[in-house]
C-alpha cells in the first residue's frame, strides 16, 4: 500500500509541476490540455538526463535526474512569470472554468484507473510467462546502465537494440518513488492505464468542444471524454462476449487470452486485454505520449502554430512551442517506433490544414516551415537513439495471402465492431449531405456489389471495401467547405481505416517473414493504435447523437445497436478479470518476484544479494532459458539487469542480434568437467559471476557443477544456490 501511494505521489508531482507547460502548449485548445500534464511532465523530466547519458556527458542516476528537472522547472517558472499579470485573476476564477473542472475529472479518472488496475494486478502479479521477464530485464538493465543505449541483459557485450525509452521512464519512476523494481513493475502497468485514461478524456473532450463550440461550456466535453475512456479502456472487443456465448462454462474457466487472437497468425490486442495481461510493452507505454501529439495536432488544425511576429518574447514563445511539440513527437520513435509515423501523419495533416486556411494565406510558407522544423527537431532531439537503434526489418513486403471476404468481415466485426457501428452514424450522415439521388445511390451500390463479388475469389474484396471507405472519408477530410475541426475529426476516423487497408496490402518484413505470422507485428501495432483513435472519435459521436436522438427517430435503431454491442463488449473485462485473477481467491500482493521466492527461495535470495553487492554490468552466467521459458529461465538477468551470456535466443534474433554458439557454449560451461575448456569459454564471454541455482542443479550433474569451486570463489551461498566470482576480486 505504501509503495502504491509513493508511486502515485511521484506521478502527481510530475503532473502538477508540468501544469504551466501544458497550459502553455495547449493554451488555444479547449481544456488547455491540463489532463495531459502528466505524460508531458514525464517527457520533460526524463529527457535531459537521457540526453546527457546518451551523449556520454553524465551517467544516468538520481543526481542526473535531479539535474535534468532544472530545464523543465525553469520553463514552467518562466511561463508563470510571463503570465504573472493575470495569475491572480486566473486563480480566483479557476474553479469556475471548464478547463479546471475537466482537469479535476482527469485527476479522478487517472487515480481511479491507477488504483483499480493496481488492485487487479495484485491478484496476478507474477513477472513470469508471456514477455514480462523481457520487460523486467529491460527496466533493470536501464536502471544499471552508466550510459545509453543500455547493455542488453540477455546478450552480454551487446547494447539493447530495442525502443527502450518507455522502460527508461519506468526505471526513473521506480528510482524516484523508492520502491522495489519487482513492485514498481506492476505499479507502472497501473500508472500507464491511468495516464491513458486521462489523456483519452482530455483529447476527446477537446475534440467535442471544437466540433460543438456552442456547447463547449456545458457537460458535453466531459461526457464525450468519459464515453471515449469507456470505449478505449474499459470494454473489450466483441470476440470476448461472443466466445462466452459460444462456449459457455463458468467464468473461472473463461479463456481470457483467445479474444486477442482473432486474425490468424497475428495479434489483435486491445487495451482491456493489454492491461489485464500486465506486460510493460512498448505499444502500451507509447499511447499517452501519442495522445499528447494528437492533442497538439488538434490545436494545430484549429488554431495553427504560434508563428513569431516581432520582438524577443514572440520568438521565445514560438520557439518554446516548437521545442515542446518536437519533444513529444520525437519521443514516439524511442518509445515505440510504430507510433512515430502516426504522430508524423497527425502533425503533418494538421499543419497542412492550418496552412491552407484562407486567413493563414499570408503566412502559409511560415506554417509549412514550422511543420518541417518540428519534424527535423524531433529527429535531432533523439538523434542518439536513431543512430544506435538498428530496426530488425528488411523493407516492405506485399500481402499475397488473405482470408476469404466473409472471414475478413467477421474478424473486423469481432475486433472493432462497436466503434465502427458508432461511427457508421456520421458516415451515413455524410452520405446524405452529398445529396446523391436515389438512382445514383442504387447504381453505385450495384457496381460496388458486383466489384466485391468479382474480387472475392481473388481475396481482394477486403482491399476494395477498405479502399472505398477510405476514399469516402478522404472526400470529407479534404472538403474545404467544412470547418477545420470537422475535417480533423474525419482524419481521425480515416487514419485507422488507412491503417487497416495498409495491413491488408503491405507488411513490414521482420523476423516473422516467411512464416504464417508474416504480418504479425504490422496488424498488431497498427490495430492497437487504430483502437484508440476510433474510440476518441466514437466517444464524441455518442454524445452528439444522444443530444439529437429525440429529434431523429432514425437514430433510435442505431442507439439500440450501440447498447447491444456495448453489452457484448462489456463481457470481456468482467469475465477475463475473474478468470485471470483465479476468482480473486488468493491474497493480493504487488511483488512480481514473490513467485520465485516460493518456488526457489535460494535463487530469490541470490538475486537480492547480487542486486545489493554488484555494481555496474559484469557478465553473469546462468542456465539458458528458451523463449517464454515456463521454468523461468533467465531469472537472474531478468531481476538484476546484469547481462547474461545469452537468454531467450529467439527474441535476440528478433532484435537483430546473432546469438552464434552462445546457447551451446553456456550449456558446455556447466556440463563439461574439463577445467581448461570451461576456462576458455568463461574468458570468451568475460564471465565474472556464475550462478548455480535450482535450474542449474536440475539440468546438470553435481560432478560437473563441482568444478566452479576450483574455477572461482564462492561469494554467496544459501539454500542450495551458490554464486561464484570468476577471475580477480
Amino acid at each position: 500500500m505504501t509503495d502504491a501511494v509513493a508511486f502515485w505521489a511521484v506521478l502527481e508531482l510530475a503532473g502538477v509541476l508540468a501544469l504551466p507547460v501544458a497550459a502553455f502548449l495547449f493554451a488555444r485548445l479547449p481544456g488547455r490540455g491540463l489532463t495531459l500534464a502528466k505524460p508531458l511532465g514525464l517527457l520533460l523530466f526524463s529527457y535531459p538526463a537521457w540526453a546527457l547519458a546518451s551523449l556520454g556527458v553524465a551517467a544516468p542516476g538520481t543526481a542526473t535526474l535531479a539535474l535534468g528537472t532544472a530545464p523543465a522547472l525553469a520553463l514552467g517558472a518562466w511561463l508563470l512569470w510571463r503570465g504573472r499579470a493575470g495569475l491572480r485573476t486566473l486563480a480566483a476564477r479557476a474553479v469556475r472554468t471548464a478547463a479546471f473542472r475537466l482537469w479535476l475529472a482527469g485527476e479522478a479518472v487517472f487515480s481511479a484507473g491507477y488504483a483499480g488496475v493496481a488492485l487487479l494486478r495484485a491478484y496476478s502479479p507474477d513477472v513470469w510467462n508471456t514477455e514480462k521477464p523481457m520487460d523486467m530485464a529491460f527496466v533493470n538493465a536501464v536502471a544499471r546502465a552508466r550510459e545509453f543505449p543500455p547493455h542488453d541483459p540477455w546478450l552480454a557485450g551487446e547494447t539493447l537494440n530495442y525502443y527502450y525509452y518507455g522502460h527508461y521512464v519506468v526505471a526513473m519512476l521506480v528510482r524516484l518513488a523508492g520502491v522495489p523494481t519487482s513492485v514498481g513493475f506492476n505499479l507502472a502497468v497501473a500508472a500507464f492505464y491511468g495516464l491513458c485514461a486521462a489523456a483519452v478524456l482530455g483529447v476527446a473532450a477537446a475534440l467535442y468542444a471544437v466540433l460543438r463550440p456552442r456547447r463547449s461550456a456545458g457537460r458535453g466535453p466531459l461526457l464525450a471524454g468519459l464515453a471515449a475512456v469507456v470505449l478505449a479502456l474499459v470494454v473489450g472487443n466483441l470476440a470476448g462476449g461472443a466466445q462466452l456465448a459460444r462456449d459457455g462454462g463458468s467464468l473461472r474457466s473463461y479463456d481470457w487470452w483467445s479474444p486477442s487472437r482473432v486474425i490468424d497468425g497475428t495479434a489483435n490486442e486491445f487495451p482491456a486485454f493489454s492491461f489485464l495481461l500486465g506486460d510493460l510493452h512498448a505499444h502500451v507505454m507509447a499511447t499517452p505520449f501519442t495522445l499528447v501529439v494528437a492533442a497538439l495536432a488538434l490545436e494545430l488544425a484549429t488554431a495553427g502554430p504560434r508563428l513569431p511576429a516581432s520582438g524577443v518574447r514572440s520568438y521565445a514563445v514560438s520557439a518554446a512551442e516548437l521545442l515542446l511539440g518536437a519533444l513529444a513527437l520525437g519521443a514516439l520513435y524511442a518509445v515505440n517506433a510504430f507510433d512515430f509515423p502516426t504522430g508524423v501523419a497527425l502533425v503533418a495533416f494538421s499543419a497542412g490544414l492550418a496552412a491552407t486556411r484562407p486567413q493563414a494565406r499570408a503566412r502559409r510558407a511560415a506554417t509549412v516551415f514550422w511543420a518541417v522544423a518540428c519534424l527535423g527537431l524531433a529527429v535531432a532531439l533523439f538523434a542518439p537513439f536513431w543512430l544506435d537503434y538498428s530496426p530488425a526489418t528488411s523493407g516492405i513486403g506485399l500481402v499475397h495471402e488473405r482470408p476469404p471476404f466473409t472471414r475478413f468481415l467477421a474478424d473486423y466485426a469481432l475486433m472493432l465492431g462497436l466503434p465502427l457501428w458508432v461511427l457508421a452514424a456520421p458516415i451515413l450522415a455524410r452520405l446524405r449531405q452529398l445529396q446523391i439521388t436515389r438512382g445514383w445511390t442504387a447504381a453505385v451500390c450495384a457496381v460496388a456489389a458486383v466489384a466485391l463479388v468479382l474480387a472475392a475469389p481473388a481475396r481482394f474484396a477486403a482491399v476494395l471495401l477498405l479502399g472505398g471507405a477510405a476514399a469516402l472519408i478522404a472526400h470529407a477530410v479534404f472538403d474545404g467547405r467544412q470547418p477545420a475541426a470537422r475535417r480533423f475529426f474525419w482524419f481521425l476516423v480515416g487514419l485507422p481505416l488507412a491503417m487497416m487497408l495498409t495491413a491488408e496490402v503491405v507488411y513490414v518484413r521482420d523476423a516473422f517473414d516467411g512464416t504464417v505470422s508474416f504480418r504479425f507485428n504490422t496488424v498488431f501495432k497498427l490495430g492497437y493504435q487504430a483502437w484508440y483513435l476510433l474510440a476518441v472519435a466514437a466517444g464524441c459521436v455518442l454524445v452528439v447523437a444522444a443530444g439529437t436522438a429525440r429529434r431523429r427517430r432514425s437514430l433510435l435503431a442505431w442507439g439500440a445497436g450501440v447498447a447491444v454491442l456495448a453489452a457484448v463488449a462489456a463481457v470481456y473485462p468482467v469475465a477475463a478479470s475473474y478468470s485471470k485473477s483465479a476468482a480473486f481467491e488468493r491474497a493480493p500482493r504487488l511483488d512480481g518476484e514473490a513467485w520465485l521466492a516460493e518456488r526457489a527461495p535460494g535463487d530469490a535470495v541470490a538475486i537480492e544479494w547480487l542486486g545489493a553487492h554488484v555494481d555496474g554490468a559484469p557478465v553473469v552466467l546462468e542456465a539458458v532459458g528458451a523463449d517464454f521459458d515456463p521454468e523461468g529461465g533467465g531469472r537472474v538477468s531478468t531481476f538484476t539487469g546484469l547481462p547474461a551470456v545469452v537468454q531467450w535466443p529467439g527474441h535476440e534474433v528478433q532484435w537483430n542480434h546473432d546469438v552464434g554458439t552462445r546457447p551451446e557454449d553456456a550449456d558446455a560451461i556447466y556440463r563439461t568437467r574439463d577445467l581448461a575448456r570451461a576456462r576458455r569459454l568463461l574468458a570468451r564471454y568475460d564471465v565474472r559471476y556464475v550462478v548455480v541455482g535450482s535450474l542449474e542443479r536440475e539440468r546438470y550433474p553435481a560432478r560437473s557443477l563441482a568444478k566452479f569451486e576450483r574455477l572461482g570463489r564462492r561469494v554467496f551461498g544459501a539454500r542450495r544456490t551458490s554464486v561464484f566470482r570468476i577471475g580477480p576480486p
